[in-house]
């Protein structure tokens, strides 16, 4: 592999985006139907550096503006300020990768661009042409109106040195390149003498220092841009100009992000006095120049590294994104302020779709976006901003950014209305849940999945859910209001979607693509609306003669009883208890879930003919008799006895058993709580515990929750953790009990030791160490422990109960284990899914066919599908009691009605159809997705054996997804976004066939594809090199060793001639591999320099 950039010839450029757009009606992957398409009802045309401006949205310096095609792929989407990569004298710079992590908040480690500078501007220029060549074809009317601006930095002398005035110059008159340029398009595109193209690309620049660089240092290079350059000048500030104590208040107290800002990113910039002085200077200097000055807000926000992302050898990262923004919004207004709202300001700190208009009102000159463009959807974000921006614009009548200035402050039209809009923005900001952290722990939708070279779509949310459901399928039908066939979906792998529905701690949503757009999709809330429509009929398989004992009536026990009887089987259910559903029916309060979901759930099993005997504990002898009489038994017996944290101190008064508290409250009990309870541990029965006690200690009393670690490592259900804390419920972390403080018998407090935690091995969690000499008492009157639960059943030795979590076996014939009483105390959706696996598990063993599940064949084109993934749109809130409300033991949490239902379902993404993210987040389109018809081929050896050639089977190669991805190694930096975003454990840069464009690029990797001039495609790794062609009635397929010929639908060999005898062994698998291969590099092929 390689991180450096490759670059093309315009020539080469050229056809690659003319051939995909004839074929493809696309550009870059970006389907036309997102060409920038400016709206009749506004106009938001503006002049900025004397030069006409179509629009004051663009992409600021960075991965969006470093190559050609970057640029042109803004510009397509409606980018028309286009802020170039910082470009500086030292261009053999080492950046350490990967460099970018944009998982919410934005960091990168990167510095300027990758490129030398002489690429860098041929780059520049190359994307300047073409722009100018699309803005033709594509039928645009007028000129581009599109503004180049420079960025350079990072000190005087590097300025001064001869690769960075060339520059300078070149961008400021390309006209002898620009001849160079045309002359080598001429032949493939005629009419370039009949486009208008400028010869000065660039008359501007935002001059881009060093975090530390001295203030006079920056006036100095200012000056010398404005008065010797002539060039219109930013200086870009960084957001420590609003000084320790208000950025930290903002991004770490009000905003909550953990983000770490060191004190010496405030001791080494640039001082709020000093940077008034610098304005106020450069400010003369521009106007007796006749040249404008500005500033450019904000830089990114020096911070300590603490992503496992980036190496540890890098100690800084740097913030953008949402986190960003209102601390620029406010350095903004404070500087406005001071200058009367005269500033010329250029604004990039975490702009988005949703933003943008406010921007705009509060007077930024122009508006520049990284981070957002970054993310999932990529430059296709950007027609959302336009629309947006036109919805604004429309709902107070405006027709011109001066308008819609002058209309959102309610004053008239001048240079106050802006200074308004934005003081009245930046304090807005601070408060608005859309830029505050809420999230306890990290989002991602990275899975354990395995990342291969192709067929690599799957949706995240199906597998991390513990039964797997078809939850795309029933969003689908959902979304179409067909309700019924949604509860059939539901049903194949999901018996109980009323409980379900209610208390599910749907990791799925944990996992949703929608996460990285703007919030998972509510699947539980819609699941619990299908449950609550009309039964669908259930269709029992005719009698199977088989015969399954189940031990425990609680979730999982229930499940394999109801896929069982489904499947055709006699089921016995055997319970300890006078009701069915362990934790479920006896522990889950109230107020989270109802009598009647359980009811209906439990129901739908007992009419399949499952016979549930109450009252009835196995023992030992009992056990014995199931398993001669029965031809399976499967051990459901849960885990309900909790883990004593202080033994000795059991007969404690007020020291309460988690489960026995929360049995005793849901059966109407008293339970001898007081009024200062104290909650040991994270997972979800303390938080039930937690819940519980604050709804009865009164409003005089007081629950404390307290946990070694921090709420970010808590094992609860984060819905539950928040709601916690909402309900009133305080939570010390970072505590460990020690012993119970007692005065004659009574309790009267907890001793604790504050914890820290240190730094685990990867994938492992955090490590709590005890501190030294730090024992405090929390005052309490009553403690519950809840730390843990075990399984509670004798009938068998535990560790021959014990199973695997993939066949669920124990090491008795015929006897399986699953929920609880193999895991020990977890979810109830676990439990399910283990109930319905172990059902598979028994009938294979029967030699009886598993459930088949339908398929829902979705009627949506993949445009539909790219189109839906370009866009934003967020989810309904939840119809919930208000805190204050909770105080007795009602449902806190209603069913949202149908018409909310409907939309929200039809917000997923189908991701069991479509992926592709990978190639939307890469700035450089190094990802590209391809059709090809899915097949199957049986691969084939051939051996030369004593003069004679032997061709036998050897295994199946198939190919099932319609799309599949190339990385095309020129345009790939190995940044790693890419990776962050796909819901696998891989990377696509890594993992995905790597295809070079240059021959001289090919020639300096050490593996990957090429498509020569001969139209053949070359594979070279580390064993040599080989070549698929391809003609009328066969591949063709070469190496050093073998040449073979390959039938071309069947793949089978017709011909083939060993060229040595050591090997003399060949097999179809790497020929088919390049099969696939050939498809994709035939849509590169006129791009590809030979």
């Amino acid at each position: 592999m390689t991180d450096h950039f490759s670059s093309i010839s315009i020539r080469q450029l050229y056809q690659l985006i003319i051939k995909e757009l004839k074929i493809m009606d696309s550009i870059f992957g970006i389907p036309s139907t997102l060409f920038y398409q400016p709206f009749s009802s506004i106009d938001l045309r503006t002049e900025i550096f004397g030069k006409p401006l179509y629009n004051p949205i663009g992409v600021a310096a960075g991965p969006h503006s470093q190559m050609a095609q970057n640029i042109i792929g803004a510009w397509l989407c409606g980018a028309r300020y286009i802020e170039l990569k910082t470009v500086q004298t030292l261009d053999e710079l080492d950046i350490s990768k990967p460099c970018i992590d944009m998982q919410d908040e934005g960091y990168n480690c990167e510095w300027s661009q990758e490129l030398k500078i002489n690429e860098s501007f041929d780059e520049y220029l190359n994307a300047w042409i073409i722009i100018h060549i699309l803005h033709r074809e594509l039928g645009y009317p007028g000129n581009p109106e599109t503004i180049f601006n420079m960025s350079v930095g990072y000190n005087l002398n590097g300025i001064m040195q001869e690769n960075v005035q060339g520059y300078l110059c070149k961008m400021k008159d390309c006209s002898a390149e620009l001849t160079e340029k045309k002359d080598q398009l001429r032949e493939f595109y005629p009419a370039i003498d009949k486009i208008d193209i400028p010869i000065q690309i660039s008359n501007s620049i935002t001059l881009s220092t060093m975090h530390g660089c001295p203030a006079n240092e920056i006036e100095s290079i200012a000056t010398y841009l404005l008065k010797e350059k002539g060039l219109h000048t930013y200086v870009k500030l960084n957001p420590t100009l609003l000084g320790p104590v208000k950025l930290r208040q903002i991004l770490n107290d009000k905003l909550q992000f953990k983000t770490i800002v060191p004190d010496e990113a405030f001791a080494h910039d640039l001082k709020y006095d000093d940077a008034l002085n610098i304005i106020r200077s450069l400010q003369k200097v521009a106007g007796e120049c006749n040249l404008h000055f500005g500033l450019k807000l904000s830089n990114t926000l020096e911070s300590v590294n603490n992503k496992p992302t980036f190496s540890q050898d890098i100690h800084m990262m740097y913030m953008s994104g949402r986190a960003l923004h209102p601390l620029t919004v406010n350095l903004a207004s404070i500087l406005q302020k001071e200058f009367d709202g005269e500033l010329e300001l250029s604004f990039s700190g975490g702009a988005d779709a949703f933003n943008v208009a406010g921007l705009l009102g509060c007077g930024f000159k122009t508006i520049t976006v990284c981070t957002d463009l970054l993310k999932p959807g990529g430059y296709m974000r950007l027609p959302q901003y336009f629309e947006e921006i036109e919805k604004c614009f429309t709902d107070c009548n405006a027709h011109t950014i001066n308008d819609f200035i002058a209309l959102t402050a309610n004053v008239p039209s001048n240079g106050k209305a802006a200074l308004l809009n934005l003081e009245k923005y930046a304090v807005e900001t601070v408060s608005n849940t859309y830029y505050k952290r809420e999230q306890l722990v990290d989002r991602s939708i990275k899975t354990k999945r395995k990342l291969g070279e192709f067929d690599c779509i799957a949706a995240p949310c199906v597998e991390s859910c513990a039964t797997n459901q078809a939850i795309p399928d029933y969003l689908f039908h959902t979304a179409k209001g067909d309700f019924d066939k949604a509860f059939e979906v539901i049903l194949q792998t999901n018996p109980f979607p009323s409980i379900t529905g209610m208390v599910c701690d749907h990791l799925c949503q944990n996992k949703c693509t929608r996460i990285n757009y703007d919030e998972a999709l509510l699947i539980r809330e819609v699941k619990r609306f299908i449950s609550e429509q009309d039964e669908v009929e259930l269709t029992k398989t005719t009698d199977n003669n088989i015969k399954i004992a189940v031990v425990g009536a609680g979730p999982s026990g229930l499940a394999c009883a109801f896929y069982l009887a489904l499947a055709g089987s006699k089921v016995e259910v055997f319970e300890a208890k006078s009701k069915a559903g362990g934790m479920v029916q006896f522990a889950i309060p109230g107020f989270r879930l109802t009598d009647e979901a359980i009811e209906k759930d439990f129901k739908r099993v007992t009419d399949l003919g499952v016979n549930i005997h109450y009252n009835h504990k196995i023992d030992k002898s009992g056990f014995e008799k199931l398993k001669s009489d029965y031809n399976f038994v499967y051990i459901a017996a849960g885990a309900q006895l909790s883990t004593q944290l202080f033994p000795e101190e059991s007969a404690l008064h007020g020291l309460l058993d988690p489960l026995d508290f929360l049995f005793g409250v849901k059966a109407g009990e008293k339970t001898g709580i007081g009024k200062n309870v104290v909650i040991i541990g994270g997972g979800n029965t303390a938080m039930d515990a937690a819940r519980t006690a604050i709804r009865l200690v009164g409003t005089d009393g007081k629950v404390t929750i307290v946990y070694r670690r921090t709420i970010n490592e808590m094992p609860a259900d984060q819905g539950e953790i928040k709601a916690v804390m909402e309900e009133g419920v305080q939570i010390v972390e970072l505590v460990s009990p020690e012993k119970i403080i007692r005065n004659d018998g009574i309790i009267t407090g907890l001793l604790c030791s504050r914890m820290i935690l240190k730094t685990a091995e990867a994938n492992q969690r955090a490590i709590p160490e005890k501190v030294v000499d730090s024992e405090f008492t929390i005052t309490c009157d009553t403690i519950i422990p809840a730390i843990g639960q075990q399984r509670d059943f004798d009938f068998i030795n535990p560790n021959i109960a014990s199973g695997d979590k993939i066949n669920y076996r124990t090491q008795i014939n015929n006897v399986f284990v699953g929920g609880d009483a193999l895991r020990g105390a977890a979810t109830a959706i676990k439990a399910i899914g283990d109930g319905r696996k172990v059902t598979e598990q028994m009938l294979k063993q029967a030699g009886l066919a598993k459930p088949v599940h339908d398929f829902t064949k979705k009627t949506v084109s993949r445009e539909e599908l790219l189109l839906k993934r370009t866009r934003r749109a967020f989810p309904p809130a939840l119809d919930e009691l208000k805190p204050a409300e909770r105080i007795n033991f009602s449902l806190v949490s209603r069913t949202l009605p149908k018409e909310l239902i409907i939309k929200e379902s039809d917000r997923c993404l189908h991701c069991d159809v479509l992926c592709s993210i990978c190639t939307t987040v890469c700035p450089n389109f190094a990802n590209m997705a391809y059709q090809i018809e899915p097949f199957s081929y049986q691969i084939e050896k051939a051996t030369f054996i004593k003069g004679e050639i032997l061709i036998e089977q050897a295994g199946t190669f198939a190919i099932n997804q319609t799309e599949q991805i190339l990385n095309i190694a020129n345009f790939c930096n190995e940044c790693g976004n890419c990776s962050t975003f796909c819901p696998t454990s891989g990377a696509p840069y890594k993992h995905k066939p790597k295809v070079y464009l240059t021959i001289s690029s090919f020639d300096a990797a050490q593996e990957g594809y090429y498509f020569d001039e001969f139209d053949r495609l070359i594979f070279k790794n580390k064993d040599g090199k080989c070549s698929l062609s391809e003609n009328e009635n066969a591949f063709l397929f070469d190496s050093d060793e073998v040449f073979a010929s390959l039938q071309k639908n069947r793949f089978t060999i017709e011909n083939i001639v060993f060229k040595t005898r050591n090997p003399a062994v060949f097999t179809t698998q790497l020929a088919a591999t390049m099969r696939v291969v050939f498809e994709g590099v035939k849509l590169l092929a006129q791009g590809i320099e030979n």
